[in-house]
Parts: structure tokens; sequence; C-alpha cells
């Protein structure tokens, strides 16, 4: 059998595309882990895909056209910063003291189009588009959609959720959200 004659050029090449493709497949596999987690209500192994120092920020619309840019000193949708902040909004979700919430709506996430914006090695721009129905016993069922930007960060364990900046298509909501139903 004669052995095809690449070129080390193209070696390099094939041998980035694997690292490139290897790299998309991790972050979407956490993706799909995470949104999987929040349809099945595994609160605590969800906060577990975040890091110490991390954020989830669902900013609200300035115009029809701009979001508002800075988290501090804008009003938001959300705003978590730190995982005590996380499992402070958990604690609300698990327990009675969100009577809004109550009962908790079903979920179903699709989270579609991830790709990387940007690798810096130790920390990876994620990009993905997302729908979720939800289906709230008091209100019946809403879809919402937007899109997603995170920045993962490389831990021992793989990658973990530094950052999730979510944007809503509506710039008005009906009714609640929270972090579960988006």
């Amino acid at each position: 059998m004669v052995e095809p004659n690449i070129s080390p050029r193209t070696q390099i090449r094939t041998s980035n595309t694997l690292m490139k493709n290897d790299k998309i497949k991790e972050c979407e596999a956490l993706l799909y882990l995470e949104a999987d987690l929040l349809d099945s209500r595994k609160w605590t192994i969800w906060r577990d895909l975040y890091v110490e120092d991390c954020m989830i920020w669902v900013p609200a619309w300035d115009t029809e056209d701009d979001l508002v840019e800075d988290p501090e000193l804008s009003v938001n949708m959300i705003y978590l910063l730190g995982k005590p902040a996380i499992e402070a909004r958990l604690h609300r979700i698990e327990s009675d003291d969100a009577y809004a919430s109550l009962p908790l709506a079903r979920t179903s996430h699709s989270v579609t189009n991830i790709r990387i914006v940007e690798d810096r090695g130790n920390e990876v721009d994620v990009s993905a588009k997302w729908t979720v129905l939800s289906l709230e016993p008091r209100r019946g069922k809403s879809w919402r959609g937007g899109w997603y930007d995170y920045t993962l960060r490389c831990a021992n364990s793989g990658l973990m959720i530094k950052t999730k900046k979510i944007t809503l298509l509506e710039n008005m909501i009906d009714g609640t959200v929270d972090i579960y139903q988006i």
C-alpha cells in the first residue's frame, strides 16, 4: 500500500483542525450538560459547573437595538456575581421564598449554533443560540429565545463556566423569568 504524500504544512493544518474540533466538542458537551441539568433541576451539579468568581448576567435592552453595557452601572434583568450569589438564588428556587415562581416551571432548553469566538488557551469565549419552552402551571407555556455568550475556563476537571451573558430577544417580559428558564 502506497501512503499518500502529505506535506508538513497539511499535517500541521490537520493537527490544528483536530485540536479545534476537540475543543469545540468539549465546549458543546459543557453547554448541553448545563441545559440538561437545568431542565432536570439538578441544581447542585449545575452550580458546580461554575468557577468561584463567576458571573451570570442578563442585560436589559437600553434601546430597541442596544443592550446595556455595564452590569455594575445599569439596570439588569438578572445579575449574579460569584458563586455565593448563585447559591442564594438556588436557595430561593428550592424553598418557598420565591412565591412568584411556585410551582416551578418545567423547562426544555435547546442550545444550537455553538461556536468558539476566541481561544486564549486557558480561557475560551463561546457563543450559542438558545430557545427554552417553559410550562408554568399557573400561566401556561411560553417560548423564549436569544443567545448566550460564555467565557469558559480550563480547569483540572475540564472546562468550567466563568461568565455567562444571556441575551433575551424580548425587551419586555410577561410574567416571571428566573435563571433556569433562560
